[in-house]
């Protein structure tokens, strides 16, 4: 699935475009998916969390989305996923400081549907799929595509301006600094170039 109009070629284009064409096979399934949020859900991995249609984490669990310290764009559909799940404001909080959250915040703000222990996180996930399949499985399709019917219009153009964004910012000197901090293990100076 290429989502990118013009500049086809060019190798970060097509290796996004693949990536994303896999996430919104993920975001399109017929079935409700649990995200086990285990540890860190960072980047691309809170993408892959946000696509799911519950989460369940620990209070040690972590989400950030840490585009903006790599001089980046948010990816993954995550534009539209994760206003839709914590709204606007909150969403806009995580793109634009780039701070990370612990399970606990995320619970309170709606991004973790479920709070357990941690040595309970795949446990409750299992649990909460066993509670949806004694549902008649044609009604649940049914009701998931009524509920994803927005998400799943807004999708293909989300994930295309993500990809013109972050193509265009992989060529920044902020992108370079920001990798560089974040392998470093320091705090980035941007230039805004």
């Amino acid at each position: 699935m290429d989502f990118a109009s013009g500049g086809v070629g060019d190798s970060p284009v097509r290796t996004l475009s693949a990536i994303y064409g896999q996430g919104s096979r993920l975001y399109s399934l017929p079935i409700p998916v649990i995200a086990a949020v285990q540890g860190a859900a960072v980047g691309g991995g809170l993408g892959l969390a946000c696509a799911a249609d519950f989460r369940v984490a620990a209070a040690s669990s972590r989400f950030h989305a840490n585009f903006g310290l790599l001089g980046l764009h948010q990816g993954f559909g995550l534009s539209v996923s994760l206003p839709r799940i914590v709204g606007v404001q909150k969403a806009a909080d995580m793109f634009y400081t780039a701070r990370r959250i612990t399970g606990t915040e995320a619970h309170a703000i709606g991004l973790a549907d479920v709070l357990v222990d941690e040595e309970h996180v795949r446990e409750e996930a299992v649990s909460q799929a066993h509670r949806i399949a004694r549902s008649a499985p044609l009604a649940v399709r049914s009701m998931k595509s009524t509920l994803r019917a927005d998400l799943l219009a807004a999708l293909p153009s989300a994930l295309e301006r993500e990809i013109i964004e972050q193509t265009r910012l992989f060529d920044t000197r902020d992108n370079e600094i920001g990798v560089t901090a974040s392998l470093d293990r320091t705090a980035p100076v941007f230039t805004g170039e």
